[in-house]
């Protein structure tokens, strides 16, 4: 009877998550933070998050002419995953309607040496709404010193979260992790290189540290991922576990709202219908899927609030589209900018059209939302506005070139480091570094290398051509019988093949 007591008892599944933000001035590379790293992990109530309902995404025209359709149909592919995820507040607490394990394998695409389009740009759009990667921060170096008698010493912090019970945890979708601080460069450069107590469990098992792990920016000589033939179909219960902490309702935080952010609705704007529609996209047709108009659902409470709400003044949006400009008036002349505000649910991405050439939208958009804040206590709703002038996100390929035979991919913010750190406004006083809790700013740019298809030599080998070998570029593939695609747009799989066998 005992034993069947606790055979039926409910287990409790040992999960993490991460969250990502603006890196801390003592985030540096001497102690494992990369520069190429879009951020870096945070304590729990410091998270960065978007305030806006709909993200808007485009594609502009260095993309299309390199990956053609396909490439844009796998971008798209990762944000319907996104865009799938239910609201954080309806999910349950042990998350068990999302899977533990995702990763899958093709071998054919492992054998061309293709990186997943989709994965790359699922693992990025994770880290773009403040998730974190739990294989690489599970642990990491808060700081270090070095004694008298020479000798090192290391501080190491354990900053992945259990979504049920918020304590640290070192465990990821049920494997525990530990570490070793190694020296990864010459002079006083340290890291932390994690990997399973098991040496038999997965070591890899989240989307979200793949683009990290395939740039090479992850802790050197640690886990293996993001390597050829390798893809995600769908994001696990550890990146879902962050999302619902971060967009939650009751996740309170005195936040501010993005610059072109309005009061009221935007008049003089055609926001359009709900649905597809057809635009030009940097010379090409592209069918772009377009929300205009988003009420957003949040839950009740309620909470007493310390701070004062900021007015804003209201004002006009101008769009300028081609050589034509529309001016759009809102129809608030105050709005509350800042304030204690709870999480919005969940962001949705949507996609415009975008004349990379003249760097404007095809035609003037408009969101419109109701916007939720706190003040005395009291849940309060006001209408806000956005003219979208460039999209939240653009995707972009470019001659970055490659690292370590490896074809990069490049992230960059037009504002800071696309982050808004609001801990002056959440704290009053207080010593040491506040690291948030911010908002995630608008302005973000993805770009692939578009080096294509590449040999490596090496002179212990040879340096001909015949003596080379044929190394990673971009593909897309999963585990159907559909045909692998090579990029750029075009490439052959039965050209691949013949390369891949001549270069042995």
């Amino acid at each position: 009877m005992l034993v069947a007591a606790v055979l039926l008892t409910p287990v409790h599944q040992a999960k993490a998550f991460s969250i990502l933000g603006s890196k801390a001035t003592w985030m540096t590379g001497s102690i494992g933070y990369q520069a190429g790293e879009t951020g870096g992990p945070m304590y729990l109530g410091d998270g960065y998050r978007w305030n806006v309902p709909v993200l808007t995404y485009a594609f502009d025209d260095s993309f299309l002419t390199y990956f053609g359709s396909n490439g844009v149909a796998a971008v798209e592919s990762a944000i319907k995953v996104l865009n799938s995820i239910t609201n954080a507040d309806a999910m349950s607490d042990d998350l068990a309607e999302y899977p533990t394990y995702t990763l899958r394998h093709n071998n054919t695409a492992s054998a061309l040496g293709l990186i997943d389009v989709k994965t790359v740009a699922l693992s990025y759009l994770l880290e773009r709404i403040g998730v974190g990667a739990p294989e690489r921060w599970v642990w990491s170096i808060r700081q270090f010193f070095t004694d008298p008698a020479n000798i090192q010493h290391f501080s190491v912090l354990n900053l992945n979260y259990d979504p049920e019970t918020w304590h640290q945890t070192a465990f990821i979708n049920g494997t525990q992790f530990t570490y070793q601080v190694q020296r990864y460069l010459p002079g006083d450069n340290y890291t932390t290189v994690n990997y399973p107590m098991d040496a038999a469990a997965p070591a890899f098992t989240t989307a979200a540290y793949f683009w990290q792990a395939f740039q090479g920016i992850a802790a050197q000589g640690g886990i293996l991922a993001g390597a050829p033939g390798t893809y995600f179909p769908n994001i696990t219960r550890e990146e879902v576990a962050a999302i619902k902490y971060l967009y939650r309702s009751k996740n309170y935080a005195v936040e501010t709202v993005l610059p072109d952010v309005v009061g009221g609705s935007i008049t003089g704007l055609p926001v359009g219908t709900p649905g597809t529609s057809t635009g030009s996209s940097g010379g090409s047709t592209a069918d772009e899927t377009w929300t205009p108009t988003y009420q957003v659902a949040v839950g009740g409470g309620s909470s007493s609030s310390p701070w004062s709400v900021i007015v804003s003044t209201g004002g006009t949006n101008t769009t300028t589209t081609g050589t034509t400009t529309t001016v759009g008036t809102t129809n608030s002349t105050t709005f509350v900018g800042t304030a204690l505000r709870p999480g919005i649910g969940k962001v949705t991405f949507a996609r415009i059209g975008w004349d990379s050439v003249l760097a404007s939208t095809t035609r003037p958009y408009a969101v419109t939302w109701t916007d939720r804040y706190i003040t005395n206590g009291v849940i309060r709703s006001q209408k806000l506005s956005r003219s979208i002038t460039r999209p939240d996100f653009i995707f972009s390929a470019t001659d970055i070139g490659t690292v370590n035979h490896i074809p990069l991919t490049y992230a960059h913010a037009t504002t800071g480091d696309g982050y808004v750190n609001n801990s002056a406004v959440n704290r009053v006083g207080g010593a040491g570094e506040q690291q948030g809790p911010g908002i995630i700013n608008t302005g973000n740019e993805f770009s692939f290398s578009k080096v294509g298809r590449f040999y490596l030599n090496d002179d212990g080998v040879g340096t001909t051509e015949d003596q080379g070998t044929l190394d990673i570029s971009f593909g897309s593939f999963d585990g159907s019988t559909n045909a692998i695609i090579a990029y750029p747009d075009g490439a052959s799989i039965r050209a691949l093949e013949a390369q891949v066998l001549r270069s042995r």
